[in-house]
């Protein structure tokens, strides 16, 4: 049995298994290799997460300092660049690794909201139609709990909804975003 490698203070495995290729296991020996590769995927992280910093920095100037009328609209790819800076990076790593879980533990029960116009086709057709155009695609929009003051929610839609949780709904962030993707409607009883 070979001894444990270690680079960087950290033990390494001695060898790791190949999932595409029936199980085989592949003995790691070369500590130059894993050093290499180590500091490769280091210097890709932080250059990465540099360029987040970099982008966000970007549309925030734009943001505050454009004259232009549309100059706040840069605020929404702002939000998604600020995901991948150094101090957010891991945290959105771990949301994302962990994105199967937006099926699990949803509530019983949801709210759509929707506009005065809105409630009264719901009542009269019994079903709640699908937005064409969403932030996560078309779908319907649901939340958990009272009308979230976000971007995920049109200001005219205060007219709450409350459904049963409709199967394939996922989660995409607790309490303020649900989705039941595609173009159907959901039957209101």
């Amino acid at each position: 049995m070979q001894p444990p490698l270690i680079v960087k203070g950290k033990k390494l495995p001695n060898s790791l298994t190949c999932i595409s290729c029936d199980g085989q296991t592949i003995g790691v020996s070369d500590k130059k290799t894993n050093e290499s590769l180590l500091d490769k995927l280091t210097n890709l992280y932080r250059a990465s997460t540099q360029a987040g910093h970099n982008a966000t920095e970007y549309w925030a100037d734009i943001a505050v300092n454009s004259d232009h009328p549309m100059a706040p609209l840069a605020n929404i790819p702002g939000v998604f660049s600020a995901l991948w800076t150094p101090e957010v990076a891991p945290q959105t790593t771990l949301t994302l690794g962990s994105a199967g879980l937006g099926f699990v533990s949803l509530p019983k029960n949801l709210v759509h909201f929707t506009t005065a116009a809105g409630a009264r086709g719901i009542t009269t057709s019994a079903r709640i139609n699908a937005s064409r155009f969403g932030l996560f695609g078309p779908g319907v929009y649901l939340a958990s709990t009272g009308r979230p003051l976000n971007l995920f929610v049109r200001a005219q839609a205060k007219i709450p909804i409350s459904v049963s949780t409709p199967s394939g709904t996922v989660r995409i962030i607790p309490r303020l975003v649900y989705v039941r993707w595609g173009l159907s409607p959901i039957l209101v009883k």
